[in-house]
């Protein structure tokens, strides 16, 4: 190669290194180690609202949809939980809990997003609704799954088990069109 060649192919690469230097650092959900965007549906309403529950729901407790906001289902030790239904994973000793829901009329679709890692079931008319869609995301903060399901009008019981804290985080909100 000529010398005179070698030294602009040199110069273009500084001046290529100088330019990616100076620009400024976008952190991005990638970036910054989180995968909040990889869900199969948004998440980012449900992700702020669940950073400030509005109120906490004791085990066996009552909500009647639409809820306002997010709120904290209170968790015990399984073995006290007194859980109307037998979960439909065997899962681990944990943290544990339901509550009885209220569906307005019609029903409809509604997405359950929570805070942290748990096994979710939903039960009507005494038998486990198996999901429409669920999605999932290790590494995003606030947020860890999100599953669909269609209801009746009427009452549904949600109940939780394999969580590790004293209570759990949640929204629930119909899916829209």
């Amino acid at each position: 190669m000529a010398p005179a060649r070698r030294l602009l192919m040199l110069v273009i690469s500084a001046v290529v290194c100088a330019a990616v230097a100076s620009a400024p650092v976008v952190a991005t959900a990638e970036t910054a180690g989180e995968d909040c965007g990889k869900a199969a549906w948004p998440l980012a309403s449900a992700r702020t609202r669940l950073a400030s529950p509005l109120r906490t729901v004791e085990a066996g407790g009552r909500l009647s949809l639409p809820l306002e906001g997010a709120v904290t289902l209170a968790l015990s030790d399984r073995a006290s939980a007194a859980l109307p239904f037998q979960p439909t994973r065997r899962g681990r000793e944990s943290r544990a809990g339901f509550v009885r829901i209220a569906v307005p009329p019609p029903g409809g679709d509604y997405q359950i997003t929570v805070s942290d890692g748990a096994w979710l079931d939903v039960f009507a008319d005494g038998k486990p609704l198996a999901p429409l869609a669920f999605t999932g995301v290790h590494a995003c903060p606030g947020v860890r799954k999100s599953l669909r399901f269609r209801l009746t009008a009427g009452e549904v019981v949600l109940v939780v088990t394999d969580a590790s804290g004293a209570g759990l985080a949640m929204v629930i909100d119909p899916v829209g069109p």
